[in-house]
């Protein structure tokens, strides 16, 4: 099995590209003539922390910008600023990955939470600082709720369905290191 075609994190890698596209691509679909009345989870950020605090080494950085770049550019928001939020708050997650790794579930819920909170504050405060037109505060507050209520069952799909597993004490990581 050692001699594998290709490596299991870089079909990880093609699976979350793969993951993402798709979500862009229903978010895309124009499925209603009215807009709607409620905000819906952001699905591409429960995944992406998810699988950051479960599997860092399967959602590199530079994955993580490109993919939050060209959502920024295809459901035209500012150009860079979600992007570059989500990428700092993921780093925050990988920097705590060994920390969340010997913790419950509940830990790991609370910090992405905080993380959660932070990106969106931060955005609608560069926003408000730039003097950007952005969405009302009650749907940006209904989205972060439903986003923080649909992670446990995002991280439960990843790790049950999709193999996402935390890397326990002793296993070999991605480049030979035990962890």
């Amino acid at each position: 099995m050692a001699d594998r075609l290709i490596p299991r994190h870089w079909i990880m890698r093609m699976l979350y590209v793969v993951l993402c596209l798709i979500l862009i691509f229903v978010l895309l679909l124009p499925l209603g003539i009215l807009p709607p009345s409620w905000a819906g989870p952001d699905l591409m950020l429960a995944l992406t922390f998810a699988w950051v605090v479960r599997r860092p080494d399967y959602v590199p950085a530079a994955l993580i910008a490109i993919i939050a770049l060209s959502m920024d550019l295809l459901l035209q928001r500012p150009p860079g600023l979600w992007a570059a939020l989500v990428v700092g708050g993921a780093e925050a997650l990988r920097n705590r990955v060994l920390v969340l790794r010997d913790l419950g579930f509940s830990a790991e819920w609370a910090t992405v939470a905080s993380t959660m909170i932070l990106v969106t504050l931060g955005y609608r405060f560069v926003l408000a600082l730039l003097m950007v037109d952005q969405a009302p505060l009650g749907l940006s507050l209904m989205q972060l709720i439903s986003t923080l209520t649909i992670y446990p069952v995002v991280a439960f799909v990843s790790q049950t369905v999709l193999g996402v597993r935390k890397l326990a004490p002793g296993d070999v990581d991605t480049m030979r290191r035990r962890t």
